[in-house]
């Protein structure tokens, strides 16, 4: 076996997604600008300068065995230039103490542009591929079943990744052997390594084989989320990353009934995000429905076959605001979901209901009260 299946959880408060995302500058690229790691440089050290369409690119690549009494001093950000005479990269060896110091001489002309090398975005995928590639001193790629936006939440996110081994892998057939029958034997094993190297605001809560034809994202056929609302005048004190607060009444009954109409196949246009476009906007929506838990806690549940970029957030959004008219002794028996119809006995092809009777721009409610809850294979 080579393909394995984890189930990872993650507070997404702490992230820009789940998902690494592309960094580009306009005149420079950096290739792997993060910080240097705790260690004691033991191995080798390796830099070198790529030059590609008028453009350095600098690598830098450490390799090291971790020491506790190791430091490694912040890495100053790269200037950018044109690069004329040579680049030098050193090691110095002080107290201790590893420095990877790399300096560029150049003479700047004209067009040249100075730019700061930011830091890559946090994602949940680079945290998980950079435990995994420790765990197996090898890198290790990734396939996630669902992509949330920043602050999303999770808590059964799956996520696929493939075991190589022989030659170029830096797995052995041994190795890759021994972790394949860990699986199988004692997974908690595994677990405990992992979820010790991950940072503390996600863990991985299982791991099993995996067809070798499994995927995560594309053999998923739905996918469930729930919202948290928490309604009171006044603020909750715990909790406040996980749930949204909504000071106004909400009726509860009212936006039970608006959210059955959501159910089934739906041109879901109007409630995907407003900057882009959609080239298949149309969802099967399997459940909605709202659970009230409590007179102040309210979730609700949304299960379908794909999702648009904040079209959970944004039907959320409407739900809240039939609960708030509702609540004022407004009549929104009439309202319905801003689709974009088809059928001929509501109204004319491709034109959405007349305005009365549909709320127009429900706002996307935050994305802390989100989270993905399973994924279905």
């Amino acid at each position: 076996m080579s393909n394995f299946k984890l189930i990872l959880e993650y507070n997404g408060r702490g992230f820009s997604g789940s998902q690494i995302q592309n960094v580009r500058q306009s005149n420079a690229e950096i290739e792997d600008c993060e910080p240097l790691q705790r260690g004691t440089a033991r191995n080798r050290t390796s830099s070198r300068l790529r030059m590609t369409n008028d453009r350095s690119v600098l690598r830098v690549h450490e390799d090291y065995e971790e020491d506790e009494n190791a430091e490694i001093e912040d890495c100053e950000p790269l200037q950018r230039g044109t690069a004329r005479n040579r680049t030098s990269s050193r090691l110095r060896m002080t107290n201790d103490r590893s420095v990877l110091r790399v300096h560029e001489d150049h003479e700047e002309d004209e067009n040249a542009e100075i730019e700061d090398c930011e830091p890559s975005p946090r994602t949940v995928q680079g945290e998980l591929e950079k435990a995994l590639s420790i765990y197996f001193r090898s890198n290790i790629s990734t396939s996630f079943s669902s992509r949330t936006d920043a602050a999303v939440h999770a808590i059964g996110q799956v996520v696929n990744f493939r075991l190589n081994q022989g030659e170029g892998s830096g797995i052995s057939e041994s190795s890759h052997n021994s972790f394949s029958e860990m699986v199988l034997s004692n997974p908690d094993k595994i677990l405990i390594g992992l979820n010790g190297i991950l940072p503390d605001d996600m863990a991985v809560t299982k791991i099993e084989a995996a067809a070798d034809d499994f995927d995560a994202r594309f053999s998923a056929t739905a996918r469930e989320y729930v919202y948290k609302i928490f309604i009171r005048k006044h603020r909750p004190v715990l909790r406040l990353d996980s749930l949204l607060w909504v000071k106004e009444s909400l009726d509860f009954n009212a936006m039970q009934v608006h959210a059955q109409k959501f159910l089934g196949e739906h041109d879901f246009s109007a409630y995907y995000r407003a900057e882009t476009y959609a080239k298949n906007p149309v969802c099967n929506v399997m459940k909605s429905e709202m659970v009230q838990e409590s007179g102040i806690c309210f979730k609700y549940y949304i299960r379908s076959n794909r999702f648009l970029k904040n079209m959970v957030r944004r039907i959320v959004g409407e739900l809240i605001q039939v609960g708030k008219l509702a609540a004022r002794g407004e009549d929104v028996s009439k309202l319905e979901p801003n689709f974009i119809y088809t059928d001929e006995n509501k109204k004319e092809s491709g034109v959405a209901l007349n305005a009365e009777y549909r709320l127009v721009n429900a706002k996307a409610e935050a994305p802390e009260g989100l989270t993905l809850m399973k994924v279905f294979y």
